[in-house]
Parts: structure tokens; C-alpha cells; sequence
């Protein structure tokens, strides 16, 4: 089984980005196949809902109707430093790595290197659209 760990930009995306976008179609998909267990971390979930609040306050209703529709399991987000990884985005590692998770989806380019860098064993950290193309790859 895939165990795919979400960011928080990309639950945002994939709640107001247009239908035919990498993240729409990704948790689309994701949240509709039985081989693929969706996780976020607690603190992805709370970002989203600050800047949700913050910038689009009238997407929240609708964002909790997503959240509970996607089936997406959230599991908490340890405070742990991890080698390689900025303070600002330890904690949502940290989550995936506790979770278990194979893969790590993020919008967020500075975080896509540190953790493509990182000595220490974490999940594949892929863009939406290059998580697609694996799982198009995997048939």
C-alpha cells in the first residue's frame, strides 16, 4: 500500500484550484483508490485553516466538507529536528516520517530540495504533478 502524506498547500490547492490542476486531480484520485492511504499532519490541517480564515474566510465551510469527504487521515506532528530540514517545516516531516508515509506531496520548492538532500530516511518528496506521473507510471 502507497501511504501518501499531504502538505498543506497542496489540501489548499486541491480545495480552490481549478479542476483540471495537478493537485485537484492528485487528491481526486488518491482519496478514491483503496490502495493508497491519505495522511496530513495536525499542524498541515491548522495552517490551512489559519490561512484559510486569513485570506478566504468563506471557504470554510467548504473546506471542512473536503476535509471529511477526502477521508484523509491527520495524525499529530511530533516537535523533532530533523537533519536537514528548516525549523519552519521539521515538525510536518516529522509527521510523515511517524506515519509511516512512502511519499511526501508538496508545493513548497525549498522543502522539496531539503528533503531530496537530506542524509536521513524520509519519505519520496514529490510535486503534485510528479506524484501523478508516478503513480500513471506504476499503472
Amino acid at each position: 500500500m502507497i501511504t501518501v502524506f499531504l502538505d498543506s498547500n497542496v489540501l489548499i490547492s486541491a480545495l480552490i484550484g481549478s479542476a483540471h490542476s495537478a493537485p485537484v486531480v492528485l487528491v481526486d484520485w488518491l482519496a478514491s483508490s483503496p490502495a493508497v492511504a491519505l495522511i496530513t499532519g495536525r499542524c498541515c490541517i491548522q495552517e490551512a485553516e489559519k490561512n484559510l480564515a486569513r485570506k478566504l474566510p468563506q471557504a470554510l465551510p467548504l473546506w471542512q466538507q473536503f476535509v471529511n469527504a477526502s477521508d484523509i487521515h491527520i495524525v499529530p506532528c511530533p516537535r523533532k529536528s530533523i537533519t536537514g530540514i528548516n525549523a519552519k517545516d521539521a515538525a510536518i516531516v516529522a509527521a510523515a516520517v511517524s506515519a509511516s508515509a512512502t511519499h511526501f506531496v508538496t508545493g513548497d520548492k525549498r522543502l522539496l530540495a531539503e528533503m531530496r538532500a537530506a542524509k536521513s530516511k524520509l519519505p519520496r518528496a514529490l510535486t503534485p504533478r510528479e506524484m501523478l506521473e508516478a503513480l500513471l507510471a506504476q499503472g
